[in-house]
Parts: C-alpha cells; structure tokens; sequence
C-alpha cells in the first residue's frame, strides 16, 4: 500500500476507501495496511468521524458513509432495564434502541434514527433536541461532582460543569443539559435550581413537578388577567341568565376541598325526578384566545398530590370567584334534567344561571345525617337543606337501581390516603372510605356528564367526548383464563360487554380475593381517552357521554361549557383537527397528572417505611411475575416485592396464564390474592422500591 507522512490515514482517505463497499474495522487495518502501534489511534479517529456525521457505524461493526437519507425521526422511550424505543413522528409501530444506542440519548430526546433490519432495531444517527431540563441528586466527592437523575428510566449520570451558590452534597437540584451524552462521556449540565436537601418536607413533591414537567407557575400576563376580574359577580354578568338563588343548591365535598365545581338539588316530580346540577361557569371569566386560557390549556388539569395541589387556573378564580361558596352569588351553568322512577334520563336543557349555595357540606355529614335522621347535624341545617339531602338520597336510590340494570362495572376498590401530622410528616397510611355521600353526588355528575354529551351531539357541536372503549379479545381471553382458574366465570364470549364484567364483579363479593379480582379487571380495560369520535363509554355503560362538571380543575371541561354556549346562541362551530389534536394533548395532561401523583405517592410511602426495616406485617399477594411476587400489606397499605431469590425452598416455574408461582419439586404454590407474612428487608427511595422477605 501507499506510504503517507501522516501517522494514521486521513478522514478523506478512508472515505474514498468506503465510498463504493462498506468495510469493517479489520478490513480497513488490512486494506490500509496499518501497523499495531497505528491501531488504537486509528480506532479513535472512526470513532471521531461517527460522532462528526462522517461516517455511521451498524451494530456488527460495519462502517459506510453517513447518509441523511432514509432517516426517521421519532422521540425516545426508555425503558427502566437500559433499552429503549423510538416513537414514530409519522406513526406506526416503535422502533427498538439496544442498551448500547441508549447511552447516547435521554429518554424524551427528539431523534433522527436508521432502521437496521426487519426486527425494527434502530440507531441514533442525530439528537435533534434534548430534554432541556432534568431533575437529580447532586453528588460531589474526589471524582468530581456529578447529578444521578431521579427518573430510573434514565441510566446517565450528568458532569456538572457550573454550579449555582449554595450547592451541597446530596441537594436534589433542576439540571439544564448543555451536551448529550456520548459512547464515552457522560453528558455536561448546570445547576439552575436548589429544590432542597434529599429528605426536607415537600421536595419530593417540587421533584415530580420538574421531572413530569408539569407548568407550575403562572406568567406575568395570564396573572395580569385573572387580577383585572372582579372579586365577586357584578350585575351587569347577571345579564340574560336565570336567577335560582331561591333554590337549595348545596355542595357536598371532602373536608379539605377548597375549589367547589358543582352544587345539586334535587325534587319528586310528577314523572319522577327533578334534579339540577350547577357548575361553577368558569368560561364567563376565562375567555377563548386570552394567555390564561393558553396556560390553562398548557395545564390541562389540575394535578392533585397528598397535601398540595397545582391548580389548573390561579387560586383568585378557582378558590375565589368561580368556586361556589356557601352564601354568596355565582355564576354557573345549570343542567336540568327530568329522570323517571326507574333512573332513566327523560329530558334535559342547559342555561346559564345566578345560583348561591345554601350550604357547605362534606361527605362525612351528609353519610351521618342520611345513616340517622336523628343526628345533631341536621340541627345546623335548615329544614330546606335537610329535605334536599334527603330528596338527593331518595334520587340516587333510582340511580343506582338504574346503574346495576345498565351493567357498570363497581370496582370501588380500597385506595390509600395518606394521612400528615402538623409538620407535614406522615403519620399513617389509611384506607380511603367511600360513603353513600360520595356515591350520591357520583351518579349525579354522571347523568349531568350523559346529559351534555347527548345534548351537544344532537346540537351537532364540535366537543370532546371521555370515551372508554371496549377491551380487546386478546386481553379478555387472559382475563377470563386466571377467572377459570379460581372458578369464575366470564360471560360473553371475546367480546363481553359491561353487563358481562358486572355480574362477574358482584359475584366476586364477599370473597377473599375480591379485591385482587378487581384489580385483575381492571387491567383488563383500556384507558379512557378524549377525542371528537364517540366510541362510547365502556365502563359506564354510556353510549354518550363528556365531561362537562369539573370545569375549574379540567379543560376538557370547560371546552364542552363554551360548546353549549355557542349552541344556546346559535353560534355553532364546525368540527375540526384542532379538536382531534387538543383530545390527544388533554389525554397525555390527564396521564401525566397521575403518573406524577402515583410517582409522589410511591416516594412518601417508601419514606413511611424506612424506619420499619426489619418488621415482618401481613399482607396479599397483589401480583405475580417472574421475578418475584407483589405483595400488598393488610395493614400500611403498602406494596412492596418479594423477589424469586429469596423463594429459597424450591426453583419456582412462573404459570402467566394462572397468575402464579410454582415450585418445580415441591409443588408450592405462591399465587394472586394468596395471605402471606413478610419481613421488610429493605426500602429505596431513588428507586421507589420496598423489598419484602417471606417470614416462615
């Protein structure tokens, strides 16, 4: 071969060499006829040409020159266990990153990718946008200072290059990202913010914020908007609308509510039910097009943790004016509608209104003044009050009986709720209670929510529907496998309807795996989304239906109220795209609400359970994989893993179809809904996770 002065060959000299036959790394050294002490220097400069664009490099070490063509652009999806995705731009089916292409992007980067084959396997080729800001545990010691991201989806640790004052060791901070990473550096941040130290009261909270990039403060123009409104209805908004003050509305909420959407009323009446539901009329002060209308939109939803909320609007609207509180006028949009005796919605209209509320009460009263007629409460009430609470129980009576006909799905499983002492420490974790109150003003909002939905179809609006559709036969047949298994049985062939999972979960009752059996259930549906297309409500049994009655924590909401204004004016609206593009916006707000809550509600219950290592409790088997068995305690209410490691009597064989552990020579069986006893052998707050041992 041809000698040259430069040690190693040129960038342009190897290009021409690869131009017309793609060669791997041992083709070249022979091809160019390198010596060993040229190699390692060799094998950094193709390795500087991959990073510049010059060339790409395929998973068996072959090298061509870089090509734009046939790229795709997507985002990308980590997985917790190293490998990761790319989620199409154009759609379609995801392609794969190996553990390998994922050290050279964060989870949520904007990426162009090649496709390397027909298994879908994919490589980064470009990081056209990385995530902007990330949220960690800053460490520094010898090595130097560096953030370990509190996402585990994402494995890269982030160099700290620029510090903000005050930075200490192990402080959760906010990371701006100032290079990605590469196959051999980690990527470069600066501190931009102090949440607080690892343990301090509420930054677990200030954590999910971030790291859900959930918008947390308003900007100076939406604030500039909400100080100009008025603290209290003028009489010029009363204009055009129907004055029930004289009605007995109330609301009946938590004891910590303080945002109050909705107020009832109910009466017999000759067909059977009279029953008004007013909703605070949020649209009358958050106009269309306005900046804090953009940043409501932005929100979503308000986002609910165990002792804060991000309210979707500022607190002078959703706690002040637009919040129906006792004894003051506001303005609201009502929904009345005539209901037989057997729970059937007869008719309906929507018209805007001036209602005050008579009272203030909680699910906790109303449960009390229902179970006993005698109660003292009754004596803080006025007679008006009293006599609709009884009216509203005696209404949901017939709703319910029409609720059990329709087929609903009752999965009223017990939650958890976390109870706080005054220094905001936690000091129990409960079972959340559901009462009749909570039911009562439940099946009240649900004919109110069926009522818009059926009124603006026939109005022909442009809106969102909630819809829930059907599950699919793959995930029913699973189902109804494990239902066999512990002698249950599943109506309906592959296509059951709600009826079907109905009987099945009232058959469940009493039983000790009840709740265990819903959950399986549960699994089984698919999630409920917005769109403009009806497809029905699943769940419900609603072959319409919309979310129209939580306008101050829910834009969907609020987009149905100026969906039947329009309507009442005759200003009707053409369908559109926009409405397809703002469902799937809304959806992935509503998701992203839950997932931070859920993620702050993990965090707190493995800090409730750090000083109880050690402790053995009672609890169910709440779920089975191969790795090991989940396990729900009784008492905490608390779920942790026990991994098949520590299952040391036997090598147990994972049955998917029944849901169980077994032990290949012995024939023990762990499996789903089983009591078992276990010692808490360790609890990781970074990973969210409780380590179980079993006892005995």
């Amino acid at each position: 071969a041809e000698k040259y002065e430069s040690p190693i060959p040129s960038r342009e000299h190897i290009l021409s060499f690869i131009q017309e036959k793609p060669k791997s790394k041992r083709q070249l050294f022979e091809v160019l006829s390198l010596e060993d002490d040229q190699k390692k220097a060799f094998e950094r400069r193709l390795r500087a040409m991959v990073r510049d664009k010059q060339l790409s490099c395929n998973k068996s070490g072959v090298y061509r020159p870089f090509s734009n063509r046939g790229l795709i652009s997507g985002t990308v999806i980590a997985n917790p266990k190293g490998f990761g995705f790319v989620s199409l731009d154009k759609g379609g089916k995801d392609l794969r990153l190996s553990s390998q292409q994922m050290k050279l992007a964060f989870h949520g980067d904007k990426v162009k990718v090649r496709l390397l084959n027909r298994k879908l396997d994919a490589e980064i080729v470009e990081v056209t946008e990385t995530v902007n800001t990330l949220v960690g545990r800053l460490h520094i010691d010898q090595k130097g200072s560096y953030v370990v991201v509190d996402d585990k989806r994402i494995k890269h640790q982030i160099d700290i290059v620029e510090f903000l004052e005050g930075c200490s060791d192990n402080q959760v901070v906010v990371v701006e990202v100032l290079t990605s990473p590469t196959l051999e550096k980690n990527a470069t941040g600066r501190i931009t913010s102090i949440l607080g130290n690892y343990l301090d009261e509420g930054v677990e909270v200030d954590s999910a914020i971030h790291r859900h990039q959930i918008p947390s403060t308003f900007g100076d123009e939406a604030l500039k908007e909400s100080a100009k409104l008025p603290t209290k209805v003028l009489p010029k908004d009363k204009e055009n609308r129907i004055d029930i003050t004289n009605l007995e509305l109330v609301t009946i909420d938590g004891e910590d509510s303080r945002d109050f959407d909705d107020a009832v009323y109910a009466i017999p009446s000759k067909k059977g039910w009279k029953l008004i539901v007013a909703i605070a009329d949020v649209s009358h002060y958050v106009k269309e097009g306005t900046e804090l209308d953009t940043e409501s939109l932005e929100r979503g939803n308000s986002v609910y943790f165990p002792h804060r909320v991000v309210p979707m609007l500022p607190e002078v609207i959703s706690n002040g004016l637009c919040s129906l509180n006792p004894e003051v006028e506001r303005l609201c949009m009502a929904c009345e509608m005539e209901i037989d005796s057997v729970g059937s919605l007869l008719e309906y209209k929507f018209y805007p209104a001036v209602m005050l509320s008579h009272a203030r009460l909680t699910y906790t009263e109303v449960n009390e003044m229902l179970e006993n007629k005698k109660s003292p409460l009754r004596k803080k009430y006025s007679s008006n009050v009293q006599e609709n609470v009884d009216f509203l129980y005696g209404l949901y009576q017939t709703l319910r009986i029409s609720r059990q006909k329709r087929g609903v799905m009752d999965f009223d499983r017990i939650e958890s709720q976390i109870l706080f002492d005054d220094k905001g420490k936690i000091e129990n974790i409960i079972a959340r209670k559901r009462n009749d109150a909570h039911k009562l003003i439940e099946e009240c909002m649900l004919m109110a929510n069926q009522a818009a939905a059926k009124y603006l179809q026939r109005e022909n609006e442009d809106f969102l529907y909630r819809v829930h559709p059907k599950p699919t036969s793959e995930k029913v047949e699973v189902t109804r496998q494990f239902l066999n298994a512990i002698d249950l049985r599943l109506e309906g062939g592959l296509e059951p309807d709600s009826s079907d999972f109905a009987k099945l979960l009232k058959n469940a009752i009493g039983r000790e795996d009840e709740n265990i059996i819903k959950t399986v259930v549960l699994r089984t549906m698919k999630q409920a989304t917005y769109t403009p297309k009806n497809e029905g409500h699943f769940g419900l049994a609603f072959e319409d239906y919309t979310h129209f009655t939580s306008p101050i924590r829910r834009y969907p909401d609020l987009l149905v109220h100026r969906a039947i204004k329009r309507s009442l004016l005759n200003n009707h609206r053409e369908q559109s795209n926009r409405m397809v593009e703002m469902g799937a916006h809304l959806s992935m707000t509503e998701r992203r609400a839950d997932d931070a809550s859920r993620d702050v509600e993990q965090w707190l219950k493995c800090e409730y359970m750090r000083d109880k290592v050690g402790e053995s409790f009672s609890g169910v088997i709440s779920g089975v994989a191969g790795f090991g068995l989940f396990v729900e305690l009784t008492d905490v209410f608390v779920e942790g893993l026990v991994s098949v490691r520590d299952l040391k009597e036997d090598y147990f064989i994972f049955d998917d179809v029944h849901h169980q552990l077994k032990g290949q020579r012995g024939g023990r069986i762990y499996r789903l809904g089983d009591t078992i006893k276990v010692k808490v052998v360790s609890v990781n707050l970074d990973d969210r996770k409780i380590e179980f041992v079993p006892v005995n």
